[in-house]
C-alpha cells in the first residue's frame, strides 16, 4: 500500500515544484464534462463538486469514491429539519441514535457510532467525547450535506473507517441579497420557525444570519424539547484575492428524555407505547457553540491558500433513570442507572493548505498539502459508580424523581492532541484517465487524569492513512473507477481508552472499492454501482488460552454492494432512489458470557443492518401543486454479539403535498410514518427498545422576500 501512495505524492511534488513556471508559459486548458444537469431531489449530483469527498474541488464523476450529496432546495423539498435526517437518505447510511451519544449515531458499511462515521462543518472535523456528538442538529444553515462512504482518515484523520458526513452551511454572499423564512405546526404541539438573511453590505463586506427555533410537547411524558440555533458569519473581501470570514455557530438543545420502553418477555406491548419510565425531574441538556476565522487567498490563478482557526466548547448534562426492564414475571418494571453525567468539552484547532493547480511535462497536475492541529479537553462529571433503583407498577406509573448513593463529581480529565500533514494529488494521465492519491499522517498525544484517583495515563498514537484509485471515462456518460484505501478507528471513543489500559492500539482499516457512475440523458438521469470490502483489524479479543487476558486480535469485515438512481423521467415527475446490501461478520471475536470464553466469529456486528433503502419521488401537477412520496427501509439488526436479541426490520412511508400560492410563498402539508409503523430505532435487543416517530403531520409555510 505505501509504495504506490509514496510514488503518486513523489510524482505530485514534482508537480509542485514546476507548476508555477508551466502556468506562467500556458494556459491550463479547459476541462469539458459532457453530462446531464442534476435532476431535482437527486442525492447524486455528479457534476456537482463535493468537497467531503476531496480537498480538490473533484466532482463526484472525478472522485474514485462513493459519494453523496444533498442540496437546500432539496432537503426544504423534503422537509427535513434534524441534520442527521438528511445523511440518513443517502445509500446504505442509517441511524443508531440514542440519548447518551447525543441522538446523532450514524451506521455505514458495516461500521456503527461516531468512533466509525465521523461528522463534519463545514470540513472541520467535530471530536468524539464518550461516543457523544450533539451540533449541528438542524438543517435551517445547511446549504447542502455531503457524504463520503468508505475510509475517509486521509481527509479527516482517526475515527472515520464507514464514512464522513460534512454539513455545509450558508456562506455570505456578495453577489446578491437573499432573505427567507419558515414556520411550521404541526402534531404534538409542534412549532418551528426560523429566518434566514444574507447578502452584501458594499463591495468589501458581505454577511450571512439564520437563526430558528422550535419547541414540541412530544409524543409521550418527557419528550417535550426546545431548540434554538444559530449561523452567524461576516465576510471581508478586501480586494479580488483575498477574502476573511468569521462566523460564529450554535444551538441550545433542551432535549426529550425518553431512553426506551421495556419489552415484556421481549415482546412490545402497545399499551406502553406512549409511556416514558424517566424520572420527573430528568434532564438532557447540550449547549454548542463554534467560534471561526477563515482566510482564503488566490496567490495566483494556479496557487491557493486557506487557513480556518476554530474554537468549539460544549457543555452537555444528562440526569436520568437510563434502563427501565420487566420482572420476571412481566407485572412490574425494575429502574436502575440513575445516572448524572456532565461534559464540559472545548476543541481548539488550525487547519491550512496550500492547493497548486499546474502542469507535470504535457499533463495537468493538481495537488494540496496542508498541516491540521487541535487539541480537545474534556472534563468529565458523574455519579459513579452508578447506583439508584427502582420498581415501578407499568399500568399505574408513579415517575418519582432522581435519587443517586452517590455524589455527582468531577471524575477525570482528558486532553487529545493531534498534529496532521496530509496532501492529496490528482494527475490527469490522460483526458479520460485521472490518477487520485492520498496520504495523511498524524502525531496525537492522549492524556487522561483520574481526579479521584490521582492516576495519570498517557498514550502516544502515529496513524498513517493513505488511498490510491484511478477513475477512467471511456465515454461522456460514463466512469469506472478503483480504489484502496486504508484508515484508523479509536478503541471506545477519541477522549477515551477502554478499561483504562494504555497498552491498546488504534484499531485499523482497509478497503477496496471498485465501481461505475453514468448518465442517462434520455430521463435526464444519473447512476451508480459501487462494490467494495473493508477489513477492520485490532479488534479487542479475549485470549483463548488466557481468558483474563484482552488483546488486540479481533477482526470484523464487511463487503456489499450500493445501488443510486436519479432522474428526472418527464417534465415534473422526478424520481430519487438507492439500495445497499451487505454481508458485515466478526471474523475473529472472543468475548466472556456467564464465565465462558465464547467466539463470535461469523455473527453479524451489533446494530448493523444488512440490507437498507430509500425512495423518493414527487410529481408537479398543475402549475403550482406538487405531490412527492417516500420510503425508506431498515433491515433487521442485531442488538449483542451473540446476536441472540435483535431488533426487527422496519419501512417507514412518508407523502407531503406542496402548493404554491406566488413565486415568494410555498405551503407544504408532510406525513411522516404514514402508516403509523412501531418500529425500534435503536435498543437492548429483547430488553428495550427506543422506539421512532408515531405518524406525525406538519404544515410548513416557506416564503422569500
Amino acid at each position: 500500500m505505501k509504495t504506490p501512495i509514496v510514488r503518486a505524492l513523489a510524482v505530485a511534488g514534482a508537480a509542485l515544484a514546476s507548476s508555477s513556471a508551466a502556468c506562467a508559459q500556458a494556459a491550463l486548458p479547459a476541462v469539458e464534462v459532457n453530462g446531464t444537469r442534476t435532476a431535482p431531489g437527486s442525492t447524486l449530483g455528479l457534476d456537482t463538486p463535493n468537497a467531503a469527498g476531496s480537498r480538490l474541488g473533484l466532482a463526484p464523476r472525478e472522485t474514485p469514491a462513493s459519494v453523496s450529496s444533498l442540496g437546500r432546495a432539496d432537503i426544504a423539498e423534503l422537509n427535513l429539519t434534524r441534520a442527521q435526517d438528511v445523511a440518513v437518505r443517502m445509500p446504505g447510511i442509517t441511524e443508531s441514535s440514542a440519548p447518551g451519544n447525543g441522538g446523532t449515531s450514524l451506521v455505514a458499511r458495516g461500521f456503527a457510532g461516531h468512533n466509525s462515521v465521523a461528522q463534519m462543518v463545514d470540513g472541520t472535523r467535530l471530536v468524539v467525547a464518550a461516543g457523544t456528538i450533539t451540533y449541528p442538529f438542524s438543517t435551517w444553515p445547511f446549504e447542502s450535506v455531503e457524504v463520503l462512504r468508505g475510509p475517509a482518515s486521509v481527509l479527516y484523520g482517526d475515527g472515520a473507517i464507514g464514512a464522513a458526513v460534512n454539513y455545509v452551511t450558508q456562506p455570505p454572499s456578495f453577489g446578491r441579497t437573499e432573505r427567507e423564512a419558515f414556520f411550521s405546526l404541526g402534531s404534538f404541539g409542534t412549532a418551528q420557525g426560523g429566518i434566514g438573511l444574507r447578502g452584501p453590505i458594499n463591495e468589501m463586506l458581505a454577511y450571512s444570519v439564520y437563526v430558528d427555533a422550535g419547541r414540541s410537547d412530544g409524543y409521550r411524558r418527557l419528550e417535550d424539547h426546545g431548540r434554538r440555533n444559530y449561523a452567524l458569519a461576516l465576510a471581508v473581501r478586501p480586494n479580488s484575492a483575498l477574502k476573511l470570514t468569521f462566523s460564529l455557530d450554535g444551538g441550545h438543545n433542551d432535549d426529550a428524555r425518553y431512553f426506551g420502553t421495556p419489552l415484556t418477555h421481549g415482546v412490545l406491548d402497545r399499551r406502553l407505547r406512549r409511556t416514558n419510565f424517566n424520572v420527573d425531574d430528568s434532564i438532557v441538556k447540550y449547549d454548542d457553540r463554534m467560534w471561526r476565522a477563515k482566510v482564503d487567498y488566490r496567490a495566483s490563478d494556479s496557487v491557493r491558500l486557506r487557513n480556518e482557526t476554530y474554537h468549539l466548547t460544549s457543555d452537555r448534562h444528562w440526569r436520568n433513570a437510563e434502563a427501565a426492564t420487566f420482572d420476571r414475571a412481566g407485572t412490574l418494571v425494575n429502574r436502575s442507572d440513575y445516572l448524572e453525567i456532565l461534559h464540559d468539552q472545548e476543541q481548539t484547532g488550525n487547519r491550512f493548505d496550500a492547493t497548486f493547480d499546474g502542469r507535470l511535462g504535457s499533463l495537468r497536475n493538481r495537488f494540496v498539502v496542508g498541516l491540521d492541529w487541535y487539541r480537545t479537553t474534556l472534563l468529565h462529571t458523574n455519579n459513579a459508580p452508578y447506583g439508584g433503583a427502582s420498581t415501578v407498577d407499568p399500568f399505574h406509573f408513579a415517575p418519582g424523581t432522581f435519587v443517586s448513593p452517590v455524589r455527582t463529581t468531577p471524575g477525570r480529565h482528558a486532553t487529545l492532541e493531534t498534529t496532521a500533514l496530509f496532501a492529496e494529488d490528482v494527475l490527469d494521465l490522460t483526458p479520460r484517465w485521472k490518477l487520485v492519491t492520498g496520504l495523511r499522517s498524524d502525531r496525537m498525544q492522549f492524556d487522561n487524569s483520574d481526579l479521584r484517583t490521582g492516576d495519570n495515563l498517557s498514550k502516544k498514537y502515529s496513524p498513517l492513512a493513505g488511498r490510491a484509485g484511478v477513475v477512467w471515462m471511456p465515454g461522456d456518460t460514463l466512469s469506472l473507477y478503483g480504489q484502496y484505501g486504508t484508515g484508523t478507528d479509536p478503541l471506545s471513543g477519541a477522549l477515551s481508552l477502554p478499561g483504562g489500559a494504555a497498552n491498546f492500539d488504534l484499531t485499523k482499516g482497509r478497503q477496496v472499492e471498485v465501481g461505475a457512475k453514468g448518465a442517462l440523458p434520455a430521463v435526464n438521469g444519473e447512476w451508480t454501482v459501487a462494490l467494495y470490502r473493508i477489513e477492520k483489524r485490532n479488534l479487542l479479543s479475549r485470549d483463548p488460552e488466557r481468558p483474563d487476558i484482552t488483546q488486540q486480535v479481533g477482526r470484523q469485515s464487511s463487503t456489499g454492494v450500493e445501488l443510486a438512481f436519479a432522474a428526472e423521467p418527464l417534465p415534473g415527475w422526478t424520481i430519487d432512489a438507492n439500495a445497499a446490501f451487505l454481508r458485515a461478520r466478526y471474523d475473529d471475536f472472543n468475548e466472556f458470557a456467564a464465565g465462558t470464553l465464547v467466539s463470535r466469529a461469523g455473527n453479524v456486528p451489533a446494530g448493523v443492518p444488512q440490507r437498507t433503502a430509500n425512495l423518493w419521488t414527487a410529481y408537479r401537477f398543475l402549475p403550482k401543486w406538487q405531490a412527492g412520496f417516500g420510503m425508506r427501509h431498515v433491515g433487521e439488526r442485531q442488538s449483542n454479539a451473540a446476536n441472540t436479541a435483535r431488533l426487527p426490520a422496519y419501512t417507514v412511508f412518508d407523502a407531503s403535498l406542496a402548493y404554491a400560492y406566488s413565486r415568494s410563498l410555498t405551503f407544504a402539508l408532510t406525513v411522516r410514518n404514514l402508516t403509523d409503523r412501531v418500529y425500534a430505532v435503536s435498543g437492548t435487543g429483547n430488553v428495550r427498545w427506543l422506539l421512532g416517530a408515531p405518524r406525525t403531520v406538519q404544515l410548513t409555510a416557506r416564503a422569500t422576500f
